[in-house]
């Protein structure tokens, strides 16, 4: 009996409730677990990925309480978990950001009220023809704050896509060097509000950052000798075209215009996660790059075929130009 008694005073001593000190074990504090699996693969990939993030405060209403910058070291001593202090009890809404920080980007709007909040690429021209740093989202909305300890999950969504476009000719005695075409990208959507929805509808023209010669093995056409070009773009959304324009330099003729979230739509539901095939917006946002093959007519000014993640799109069935 009295040993009995002793272990149970040894566990009351020893409980949070008891002690309450800065050398104690017990959680405390208000905390955000930022996690980036929201990828393709569906794997945790945060730590490898995200170096830094922007987290905006917003009491119940989208008033402005305060902004949190949290470096790559400071993440990583805590496990990408960020504590918040210094807020009043209350129900707040979280805006996290990472990337932008990076001079490509601007903010506005961020120290008002949440409607007002913008992020957008901090050229005042409609072409960008750089690879665009890595920018991801999250959010969390109306989530209570008080002295007890709480962890709430961020899951962060990736805003850039890197494309490369390959052009080839569909005969082998035919050779598309990078300056005998052009290529670009053409979206309105430049800039994005607190919420990661689209916010202009200024169209953005994105030009390659790189471009290079090329030699491809194709099943159907043989040894193909080409250009691939690489274009980044921001967030591709499902209801907002995106087009790819190819002209022929010689020629100065359009070869071909197309949607590319239409084409995207014929495979994302290949795609699945735990089981269940994926809408074409979470497709979209799951994967940020895509390896796009356009197969040119001989005469370079019809497109034949179209190649997206190794998926073979015809035109006698499926090509809309």
């Amino acid at each position: 009996m009295k040993q009995t008694l002793s272990i149970f005073f040894i566990l009351l001593l020893t409980s949070c409730a008891w002690v309450n000190d800065d050398n104690d074990d017990c959680p405390d504090g208000f905390w955000l677990n930022l996690h980036y699996t929201y990828n393709i693969l569906d794997v945790e990939a945060a730590p490898r990925h995200v170096q830094e993030v922007s987290i905006y405060v917003y009491d119940a209403a989208g008033n402005y309480i305060k902004r949190l910058n949290v470096n790559k070291a400071e993440l990583d001593a805590n496990s990408y978990r960020v504590r918040v202090d210094g807020l009043t009890e209350g129900d707040y809404q979280f805006v996290v950001w990472s990337g932008v920080v990076n001079n490509e980007y601007a903010v506005s709007g961020d120290v008002e009220t949440m409607d007002k909040f913008r992020v957008s690429l901090s050229s005042q021209t409609t072409s960008y023809a750089s690879k665009l740093p890595d920018l991801y989202f999250g959010s969390l909305s109306s989530v209570h704050y008080d002295m007890n300890y709480a962890t709430h999950d961020v899951y962060l969504m990736k805003n850039t896509n890197q494309l490369s476009c390959i052009v080839v000719p569909s005969s082998p005695s035919v050779t598309i060097k990078p300056e005998s075409v052009t290529l670009r990208i053409e979206s309105a959507n430049a800039t994005m509000d607190a919420h990661n929805n689209i916010a202009s509808d200024r169209v953005m023209t994105y030009e390659p950052f790189a471009k290079e010669t090329v030699t491809i093995n194709d099943p159907d056409f043989g040894t193909l000798n080409g250009t691939t070009f690489s274009v980044s773009t921001l967030r591709l959304m499902e209801g907002l075209d995106c087009r790819i324009i190819l002209e022929n330099t010689e020629t100065g003729r359009q070869v071909f215009n197309v949607s590319f979230p239409e084409y995207v739509g014929m495979i994302g539901a290949y795609y699945t996660n735990l089981g269940k095939a994926l809408s074409l917006q979470e497709y979209l946002d799951r994967q940020d790059f895509y390896t796009v093959v356009f197969f040119l007519s001989a005469e370079l000014d019809a497109l034949m075929q179209l190649e997206v993640n190794n998926w073979r799109i015809r035109a006698n069935n499926h090509l809309k130009l």
